[in-house]
């Protein structure tokens, strides 16, 4: 059973068991429609010779002298009544092969075909009539000629064309013809059917092998890509379904080439990032060891031992943020939530860091109609990232300097914006804030604490609630970011 697990062999014996359902109908409809055609054109040709009979004067003659003249291959027989049975006319013995049932059902009028075997095995075709007078014709077949009507000019000759009494007419003929040709289909049938399907057999074989030339060679390619080869595509040649599934895998390998390039740039940074203060832990303990000090200088070194342990904590704490929400992970419960409330209590958390910078804080609203900005989200979730944001400004403001929340409504979205007046943002950078690790300056975000995770985690969060999160910026003048979230109807 292991080899029908190959789709050529599968596809190969499906077409094998519908083209053989097929031709077997085929065959038994022929073989039907055949013997069908063949009964009914000798039944046609019995019914014109019994009314061909009914219609001549020989047929009379015949029964006054008891002589009965058959035509090449047929059986003619008269059947009258006499005494408790039957007068028998006939060219022949036949009153052992007819079954005189037909014979009392005929007189009783009822007419028709039968078969029947001879003893010597011979198949017979029997038509049963009531013999007419000359005046009286019988119904003929459809498209039968009429035989022509018999001459009674001479109604004194002693052999006229009347019926002394009431006869049946037995009109046979043998079937060897119909049995030999429909022998003949059933032998051409028994070989042409399993020669037929042979034959499909290797044609299927052929060409569904060839049909599946390009999936070998997409098996050979993916086969050679690894990790270090995403790089590689599948060629594309057609524009039928293996062309597009080639391209389905092409973008399903850009995509893997990108999250594995993503994941390395992580790693890396991760890396550097907690390299950083471990160095500074590790030098300041050594330094500290390395002979007796007074109280103050370990003092000292145990602040900075704590304060890179801080970053550490921090760092690890976005990075766990950022692993929860990849793997869905992160447990998000949704409610109602008014933007402009919400916007008010993250910027009253804010409001100390802000004055210690000497930054003004202040919130503002512009809302298109009369209902208030609201949606649809986790709060906690929210809040981070509108924290973030806020700090983030923050950290890039100068003293004096003006920074904005808004809560507005664009249609069927509620929007944050965070407007800041402060350093903004080289253009080159803007396409890759958001990437983890990212800082458009490296030294001073280092420095006041950044770790480049804070617009991931906003992105991130942004996303989970079905929303975007977009960037303004001109150096010097400033930057907006806007948070665009589905609008939750008052």
């Amino acid at each position: 059973m292991r080899g029908f697990r190959s789709i050529r062999l599968r596809f190969t014996v499906w077409y094998l068991v519908i083209l053989a359902i097929l031709l077997t109908g085929l065959a038994v409809g022929l073989h039907a429609y055949l013997a069908y055609t063949l009964q009914r054109t000798q039944d046609d040709a019995l019914i014109h010779r019994a009314a061909e009979l009914s219609s001549t004067r020989e047929t009379a003659i015949a029964l006054q002298s008891g002589q009965v003249q058959e035509g090449l291959g047929e059986i003619v027989a008269f059947f009258q009544e006499s005494g408790d049975g039957y007068k028998v006319i006939s060219a022949r013995p036949v009153e052992q092969d007819i079954d005189l049932a037909w014979i009392d059902a005929a007189f009783e009028g009822l007419f028709g075909h039968y078969t029947a075997r001879t003893r010597d095995g011979t198949l017979l075709r029997y038509y049963v009539s009531r013999l007419l007078p000359p005046t009286e014709r019988p119904a003929l077949p459809e498209g039968a000629q009429a035989p022509p009507r018999p001459e009674q000019d001479d109604r004194n000759n002693p052999q006229s064309a009347e019926l002394p009494q009431p006869t049946i007419v037995v009109v046979g003929q043998p079937m060897d013809r119909s049995v030999a040709a429909l022998a003949a289909l059933r032998t051409t049938l028994w070989i042409a059917i399993p020669l037929t399907l042979l034959l499909s057999a290797g044609g299927g074989l052929f060409l569904v092998r060839r049909a599946l030339i390009p999936v070998d060679r997409m098996i050979e390619t993916t086969r050679g890509i690894e990790e270090r080869a995403l790089g590689e595509r599948i060629p594309v040649s057609s524009d039928d379904e293996l062309g597009r599934l080639a391209r389905t895998l092409n973008a399903m390998l850009g995509r893997l080439e990108r999250a594995f390039h993503r994941q390395r740039e992580f790693t890396d940074d991760a890396s550097h990032e907690l390299r950083s203060p471990l160095s500074v832990i590790e030098a300041e303990a050594t330094l500290a060891l390395r002979r007796d000090r007074p109280a103050e200088e370990y003092r000292g070194s145990l602040e900075l031992v704590a304060e890179e342990a801080g970053k550490m904590n921090h760092l690890i704490g976005h990075l766990l943020t950022l692993a929860r929400g990849d793997a869905g992970g992160e447990s998000t419960t949704w409610e109602p939530v008014s933007m402009a409330a919400l916007a008010e209590d993250v910027i009253r958390a804010m409001r100390p860091l802000a004055e210690e910078k000497g930054v003004r804080l202040q919130l503002g609203t512009q809302v298109n109609s009369a209902t208030e900005p609201r949606c649809t989200g986790d709060v906690t979730q929210l809040k981070r990232v509108l924290a973030n944001l806020i700090e983030n400004a923050i950290r890039h403001t100068e003293e004096n300097d003006d920074i904005a929340v808004l809560a507005t409504l664009e249609a069927s979205t509620a929007v944050w914006e965070v407007r800041d007046t402060g350093f903004g943002i080289p253009e080159e950078h803007l396409p890759h804030i958001f990437e983890r690790f990212y800082r458009a300056d490296k030294a001073r975000s280092r420095q006041g604490g950044g770790s480049g995770l804070g617009l991931a985690i906003c992105k991130q969060i942004v996303e989970r609630h079905g929303g975007r999160i977009d960037v303004e910026s001109s150096v010097g003048e400033g930057t907006v970011f806007r948070i665009y979230l589905p609008r939750l109807e008052s």
